[in-house]
């Protein structure tokens, strides 16, 4: 119910709409079904924040991740990162868990290989899927968690939900899986009850002593994300922690040298 009022006001906001519900705003959208009004109401939707102050096993947001896949789905706007529309099928959830049917004949649906290549349609819906689970995992969710066994297990389930719509490459002619993205960054060990810092506390000071900027570290996370390579990686997460290092020792002594 909440991601879907969220939803709503979004979009009210966004186009000076006055939509109550989801078949309202349903009927708002579906007369503007051009390649660009797609993917401009998928980046609304995208532009969601969900975060979970004590994220356990990673169930809520694995629930929130079904919900707005689902709720795309609904809307008609579930497509490929280029605006293309998942046709012909529709998606609902069943016990928690995201179901794939053909509208016409209530087929499921199952992405599998045929004599050792995949359909034009079938690679389409996987792919898209894909990516519609990659975009909301690195966009819209966040958790925290003090136990990091907690914290490795949330992002073990969202990497395994990313991992169900994995699709094989046209380039290795159906041969391998797409190199699964990095997901992990979202999820975070600490204490989200207690906090060393203001709040408001201004990070470019922070980040004067490192010698970056806000942006850099925005850069590092994007390219965190994105980087196949290990070496890459590693490197990235290090030059993080660099950051976050500088942050607590500046604020550590302002703190100290507080009245």
């Amino acid at each position: 119910q909440v991601i879907e009022k969220s939803v709503i006001q979004k979009f009210n906001d966004k186009f000076s709409w006055n939509c109550q519900d989801i078949e309202d705003l349903k009927n708002h959208i579906v007369n503007k079904k051009n390649k660009t009004d797609i993917l401009a109401f998928n980046e609304i939707v995208n532009s969601l924040k969900i975060c979970d102050p004590a994220v356990g096993s990673g169930h809520f947001l694995v629930s929130c991740l079904n919900e707005i896949i689902e709720l795309k789905s609904r809307l008609g706007i579930l497509a490929d990162p280029q605006g293309k529309l998942i046709a012909h099928y529709q998606i609902k959830l069943d016990n928690d868990e995201i179901i794939t049917t053909h509208e016409s004949t209530g087929e499921l649906y199952q992405y599998r290989k045929n004599k050792g290549f995949v359909s034009d349609n079938m690679q389409h819906i996987q792919k898209a899927l894909f990516y519609e689970k990659q975009t909301i995992i690195e966009n819209c969710l966040f958790g925290v968690d003090i136990n990091q066994n907690s914290v490795n297990i949330c992002r073990l389930r969202l990497w395994i939900k990313l991992l169900k719509n994995a699709f094989y490459t046209n380039e290795t002619n159906f041969r391998e899986l797409e190199t699964l993205p990095n997901i992990d960054i979202n999820i975070k060990c600490g204490n989200s009850l207690l906090s060393r810092f203001e709040l408001d506390a201004p990070l470019s000071e922070a980040f004067k002593s490192s010698g970056l900027k806000v942006s850099d570290y925005k850069k590092m996370v994007s390219d965190y994300k994105n980087t196949k390579d290990r070496s890459i990686k590693y490197e990235i997460e290090r030059k993080i922690s660099d950051i976050k290092l500088h942050f607590s020792k500046e604020y550590t002594v302002r703190i100290k040298k507080a009245p």
